[in-house]
Formats: C-alpha cells, structure tokens, sequence
C-alpha cells in the first residue's frame, strides 16, 4: 500500500511537474468535443423542431381539405333529408315508386356522389333510381341481410341517419351507403319519439365521385393523403381513399367531424418525409462549433498559464530545475509516506568548487551557462522519479526516493564526481569544474526535513574543507567530518 501511494504521489509531481501542455490540451479537446456534443444535442432539438413546424403545415394542409370533405357529405345527408320530407307526404298512401322517380333523378343529378337511391318501406327495397343496374336489388328483406340490417337496426333505434360502410351490395360492388330512417308525423307537430316508423331511405353513394367533389387528392402540397375507417376490423380495408402505406409512417391525422356515426381521419405524410434540414440547422452547428473551439483555446490558453505561473514559483528561472519551495514539498511528501511505509529517501548536496572567479573572469554570461550544464549533467545521472534543484547560486540538491545501499550510494557519488569533474567548454573557453558533494538519508541521518538538510550541509562543507587541504598537500584525516 506504501509503495503504491508512494508511486501515485511520485506520478502526481512529474505530472504537474511538466509545462502542462499535455494537461491543456487534453481538458482543451474534451471542452472541444462537449461543445460538438452540446451543439449536436440543440441541431438535434432544431431538426425536432423542423419536423414539428413541418407536421403544423401538414395539418394545416389537412384542415382545409377536411373542411372540404365534412362539407361534402353534409351537403349529400342533406339531400337524404330532402327525400325524406317527400317521403313523409305520401305516408299514409299505398306505396307507388313512381311518385319518388323525379325527385331522386333530380338528386341525383345535383349530386354526383350519389350513385343511387333507394326506398325500403317496412324495410324491403320496393324502388331503387336509377333501377338499372340495380334491378337485382329489389325485393331485398333487409331485416334478412346480415351485412346491412345492422346499420338499419342502428338507425331505427336511434331515429338518426347511420353511415356505413364500405359495404358488399346485393347488385355487386362495395359502396358508402348513408341510411336515414323515416318517421312520417301523424299530426303536425307529433314528438319523434311517439312516431311510427315508415321504413328507410338509402343513399349510396360513389366514393371516388364523393372524393372528387371535395376536391380531396392522393398528393396535396406535396403531401399524400388518405381517409382512414377508424371503426373497421384490422388495417386490411380501412382505407376509404389514399394509400395503404401512409399507415406505415410518421403521418399526422385529423379526425372528420361526420354525421352519421363515422369515425374517419384524415392522415397525411409528405412524398419525401418529413424534413429536419433547413438554415437554422446549418447556423447553430457552425456557431456551436466555432464556439466549441474558442472555449477549447481559452481551456487550453488558461490552463497553460496556470502551469507557466506554477512553474515561475516552483522552479529555478536560469536552469529550469526545481527551486528550494518545490524541493522541500516533495522531501515533506516523503517524509509523510515514510511514516506509514517505512521507506526513507536520500539527498546529495552539491556545491560548486571556486565559481565566483568564473563569473569575475569570464563574466556571468558565461557562469549562466555552466550552471545551466551543470543542471543537465546531473539531470542525466539522475532518474525520472529523482529531483535535481537548485537552491543557491552554485549549490544544488538531488532527492532520490527510497533509501539506498552503502554501495549503491558510494557508486551514485562517483558517477557525480566523475561527471561534473569534466571540462566544460563555451565559446572557446575551456573551465575545468569540481565540486563538493554531502549526502544524508532520511531517516536515518536526521528525524525531519530541516536537520536533514543541515547534516547534508555540514557534509558537503566537510567534504569541500577536505578538497582545500589536499590540494594544499594536507592530510583529509585531520578534517573533521559533519554529521
């Protein structure tokens, strides 16, 4: 569990350690692609909304050849009610065809949705105009005629006209047929209800014609249309007019206000759909997306920023590395882990042997730049989990995580020496470096943060007294040593 918080924490630093570049940009692309996803989200909603308005003129489309059609068959029940009136003054005489032949020619003729009429006095078809072809029909018992007798038992009942229908006739063929019945007054003004019943006048009535006489089309305004039989059995034969696969879209209805007892809609559905494309579609996926990029650049210019002002207060401006504040958190961070997992660290205090004569005799410029080396020559001894800081003009601290082995360390040291100890060349200037190194582990040299760090001190101060008397040909042994 320790090594494991102590991975996390060592991944934590290097990640924010870096100059943010790949953090920007991965929050900069998921603000990017949550724009795209919010933009595609309200184009969604715009499209819905394009349906929508689309179906509102559809429907309204539908309202006026509704008007049209309820109209028509009002005005053809209408001319129902005309011969009923007729019938009623001849109630009470025997019947005789032959005084309803004018008037039904002349209904026929100002309607030509009326394909013919009959009268059914005690419900047997004694007249039907015009007579041919329909002679096959006379003499029909309806109450025999388990197809029609419903409709006329219905209209009985209810003393209203029944509109049923398609229908297979006796004389062949399927046809509206529109039943009123007729209950003559005995008296002038005698209720309906205490009416005798005199029989049933039958209109029937050419689909097709009562169709064209309302103006109704397969395509109206570019959308195609039928009359749907809401009271029919299944979706075999409930299409009055139209197509059959309307039923199998997205079509919009409206239901037909009939007399009657029928239960019709009228649905539509546009020849090539509904359509969800227009301006408002193109517009908000370009302004989404435009707006999707600036707030992608401004994630990733604000990020960005925030990594440059943490790197300004946690790094050494000159080299790059780490400066003292950032060096001591991370040391705090393992100390913490160190309580719980029992695994120290080690630190290595570097200084500069003799670099104050190299900035007076070759100027800064020049000390800028070995101190600049000498922060890549240790970086590349070092680990990716290591920190290399700097934390005084010349003095810098590598921390190591985990404790290390007498060899280990003593090999670590010679690798530094060794390295540091190589010329360094800048623009034709050839300086020889040395330096003084004291390295102390946690928590076996020190308990806490700050006396680690002095005992490193005092080592690498030992350690540089050490190299001052040997090159003065003095014995090291005479030297105290720090810690």
């Amino acid at each position: 569990m320790g090594k494991y918080r102590m991975d996390f924490h060592l991944a934590r630093n290097l990640f924010f350690s870096s100059n943010g570049t790949f953090t920007a940009s991965v929050v900069a692309i998921a603000c990017f692609f949550a724009g795209i996803a919010v933009t595609a989200h309200v184009g969604q909603l715009v499209r819905a909304e394009l349906v929508t308005q689309h179906k509102r003129d559809a429907v309204a489309g539908l309202s006026e050849a509704r008007a049209r059609l309820e109209g028509e068959i009002s005005r053809t029940v209408a001319h129902g009610f005309g011969i009923r009136a007729y019938v009623t003054q001849f109630a009470d005489e025997p019947f005789n065809g032959d005084h309803y032949r004018e008037i039904a020619s002349d209904l026929i003729e100002e309607n030509s949705s009326i394909r013919s009429i009959g009268l059914a006095p005690n419900n047997i078809l004694r007249a039907v105009y015009p007579e041919k072809p329909n002679e096959a029909a006379l003499g029909l018992n309806y109450r025999m005629n388990s197809t029609q007798w419903p409709a006329i038992r219905e209209a009985m009942i209810s003393r209203e006209v029944v509109i049923a229908g398609p229908l297979e006739l006796v004389q062949g063929g399927q046809f509206l047929v529109i039943r009123i019945p007729v209950f003559p007054p005995a008296y002038p003004g005698q209720p309906m209800n205490d009416r005798a019943y005199w029989g049933v006048a039958t209109l029937i009535l050419d689909e097709a014609g009562l169709m064209a006489a309302a103006g109704m089309k397969d395509v109206v305004n570019g959308t195609r249309t039928a009359v749907v039989n809401k009271n029919a059995v299944g979706t075999a034969n409930n299409v009055i007019f139209g197509n059959q696969s309307i039923l199998e879209a997205d079509y919009v209805s409206l239901p037909l206000h009939l007399p009657g007892g029928l239960n019709w809609q009228l649905v539509g559905y546009p020849q090539n759909g509904w359509s969800s494309y227009g301006d408002e579609v193109w517009m908000t996926q370009l302004i989404g997306s435009l707006i999707s990029l600036v707030f992608g650049t401004m994630a990733f210019l604000l990020i960005s920023e925030v990594y440059k002002v943490r790197a300004m207060a946690l790094h050494d401006p000159l080299t790059g590395l780490a400066n003292r504040r950032l060096l001591e958190e991370r040391m705090y961070q393992l100390a913490n882990m160190c309580e719980r997992s029992g695994s120290g660290f080690e630190i290595f205090y570097v200084d500069l042997d003799a670099f104050k004569p190299v900035n007076d005799n070759y100027g800064h410029s020049v000390g800028d730049q070995l101190l600049i080396e000498i922060g890549e020559r240790l970086q590349h001894q070092t680990r990716q989990s290591d920190t290399v800081a700097r934390v005084g003009g010349d003095e810098f601290i590598i921390l190591t995580p985990g404790n290390m082995r007498y060899q280990e360390k003593e090999a670590f040291l010679s690798r530094l020496a060794e390295r540091l100890d190589q010329a360094f060349t800048f623009a034709g200037i050839r300086i020889r470096v040395k330096a003084s190194i004291g390295s102390a582990s946690f928590p076996a040299d020190a308990a806490s943060v700050d006396d680690l760090l002095r005992v490193a001190d005092g080592r690498m101060y030992a350690q540089k007294a050490k190299s001052k008397l040997q090159e003065k040909g003095l014995s090291g042994k005479e030297v105290p040593q720090a810690g």
